[in-house]
Order: structure tokens, then sequence, then C-alpha cells
């Protein structure tokens, strides 16, 4: 049996080259769920946090060595729970996956609205003609499926992996929520676990031929953002802030956090900039825009800035989303593609 798995090599480079070692690694009681991604731990630090003797460690690289090889291995290989209906397999359709852009819609601060910019960009890409996903990313807090009407939980596809549920407008979603028996069930996990869903949900899942795949990530910058920006093929950023200084101030350590991970910022959403009245007043009710102050901090152009309408909220309670239209959301998905296109 030829050597190809060491002790030093990280957890998540042995799972993404040999699918068959997340058996072994569960059935050696080491939950590589909880540590290949959140951590990147080696497989002797993650055996050291399990506190594996130099023994134990031993037979496990040789067992992950004859997993890789397709031969028996000294235990019975095992899968260990991860959160209702979520696998723990690599998809091994991966390798024929064809997505063509993988966007992330972030910022620093909660309440700007990024999973209702992601909904509607995606919902405006999807009437140009494009084919659009959507990776809710807010494993604890999701809202996408709401949103989008999705009922249901999705299957399996006959390469193994996770075939995600369609809009009524074929907009391709996966969301923590269709994994939960309730919807009002909380999902009690800590960081590395949901780096791990995240990860997951990016690889398991048979997304297809896309054209756009949004990643709707929660407030921060810390498990689930770096995870994005580490772990998935991340072709650019959009921000979302809204013109509170506040939010601004917030939003600041979300774009200086993309920059030193060295990733691309698209550009920046200004969301809730204004209210309009039926007979056309506008009225900033949180403020003047910031939305230049934005610009020169990122380099990169403002897309949109969006209104708040009390209609929006209703069709989305209702997760009638797609049937909303607005001049300002389509002008943002305009504005994105050429921003792209010229970025490249």
């Amino acid at each position: 049996m030829a050597e190809t798995i060491t002790a030093d090599m990280v957890i998540h480079d042995v799972v993404a080259k040999y699918p068959a070692t997340v058996k072994v690694f569960h059935g050696h009681g080491l939950p590589c769920t909880a540590c290949a991604v959140g951590a990147r731990e080696s497989v002797s630090g993650g055996a050291r946090t399990h506190h594996f003797s130099p023994e134990k460690l031993e037979i496990l690289v040789k067992d992950l060595n004859a997993a890789a090889n397709g031969e028996p291995t000294s235990i019975t290989p095992k899968k260990a729970p991860v959160g209702r209906g979520v696998p723990l397999t690599m998809a091994s359709s991966s390798p024929d996956r064809k997505i063509k852009n993988v966007i992330a819609v972030m910022s620093g601060k909660g309440g700007v609205g990024k999973s209702l910019v992601t909904g509607l960009l995606a919902v405006s890409l999807r009437r140009q003609g494009q084919q659009v996903g959507i990776l809710d990313g807010d494993i604890t807090g999701p809202s996408i499926a709401r949103m989008f009407g999705t009922k249901g939980s999705p299957t399996k596809s006959a390469g193994g992996g996770i075939e995600p549920l369609r809009s009524k407008g074929g907009i391709k979603v996966v969301s923590m929520n269709m994994f939960l028996e309730k919807e009002s069930d909380p999902v009690v996990w800590r960081g590395p676990m949901i780096s791990s869903a995240i990860k997951q949900f990016y690889s398991d899942v048979e997304w297809g031929n896309l054209d756009y795949l949004l990643v709707d990530l929660p407030p921060g910058t810390s498990d689930a953002p770096m995870t994005v920006m580490q772990a998935l093929p991340l072709d650019g950023v959009i921000i979302v802030s809204s013109p509170q200084m506040l939010a601004t101030m917030i939003v600041m350590k979300c774009i200086n956090m993309v920059q030193q991970m060295k990733g691309t910022i698209v550009g920046v959403v200004e969301n809730m900039s204004y209210f309009q009245t039926p007979a056309g007043e506008r009225f900033e009710i949180f403020g003047p825009s910031n939305g230049t102050e934005l610009v020169s901090m990122t380099g990169a152009p403002l897309l949109g800035a969006l209104p708040i309408d009390p209609a929006l909220a209703t069709l989305c309670d209702a997760g009638r989303v797609e049937e909303y239209y607005s001049e300002p959301y389509e002008e943002l998905a305009a504005d994105f593609v050429s921003t792209l296109k010229i970025q490249r």
C-alpha cells in the first residue's frame, strides 16, 4: 500500500481528496466535520485535540491510507450525525459542477438587508435569463427559504449528493431550514459545525450548471465569512450597508477583512437608502447617503441605493419575493453584471 496521507496533512484536504476517509475519521471518534473547516487542523492536530495517543494516531493514519487505497481498515467505518439531514460525504459529482461565478453577499452589520439584496439580485438575474442558485450561509438564522416560499426537504440526487429545491421562478435554493423538522427549531452549533455546514452546502449540493451562485452570509467577521473566503472558490464579494454612520463603521470591519484576505469586492450596495411616497416625495429616514464613503473605502462602484418598500416586506413574509418588481433592483442586477465583466 502506497503511503499517501501523513499526519501533518490538513484534515479538510484529506477529506476533499479522499472522500472515503470521512468514515474513517468518524470511526475513530474524530469528527472531521468539527475540525476540517473551522480550525483547519492537521490530522495530528485534530488527534491531539481529541486526546489521541501516539499509537492511536499511527493507527488512524494507517487506516486513512487504507481507505484512500480502497483497502480494509482496522475499524468499521461509520458516520456521525451532523445536525438533521446534513450529509457527511463529499459530493462524488463535484468535478462535473459548472458554476461560473460564486459571489458572497456580506456585511459586518446585522439588519442591513443582506438576505433581501441576495434574494432580489437573484430574482433580477433570473429575469435576465441567467441560471441562478442561492446558498443560504446564515445557518443559525436562515431566511432565504421563507422568502422564496420553498417548502419541503431536499432529496438525494442520482449522483449521491443533495438535490436543491427550486423556487417558482427556477432559482435553486439550499437553506438550513430545509433540514429542520420545524422552521422554528434552533440550530445550536458552535463555529466549526457552522463552517462545515456551509462548506457542505457548496460541495455536497448538485448545483449543476449555474451562471451565478449567490452566498448569503450572516453578519460579522468570524467563522462563516472566513469559511467562505477560505474554502469556497469565491469570485467576488458584494458589501451591503445602510446610511447610518453606526452601520457604516461596522461594515468597515467587513471591508477590511475582505481586503486582508485578498478577496475582490465587486461593488457596494446601500440598502434602506430612502423612502418614496406615492406622490414621489423622498425621505432619507436613516440620514444622508454614505455611498460615496463606501466607494472610497472599497475602491469598488456603488451598485445601487435601494429604497424602503413596505410592499416588499409583505411579499417576503408570504414567500412571494419573486413577484416583486422595482426599477432600482433591476438596475442593481444590470450594474452588477456589467461591473463583473469590466473587472475581468
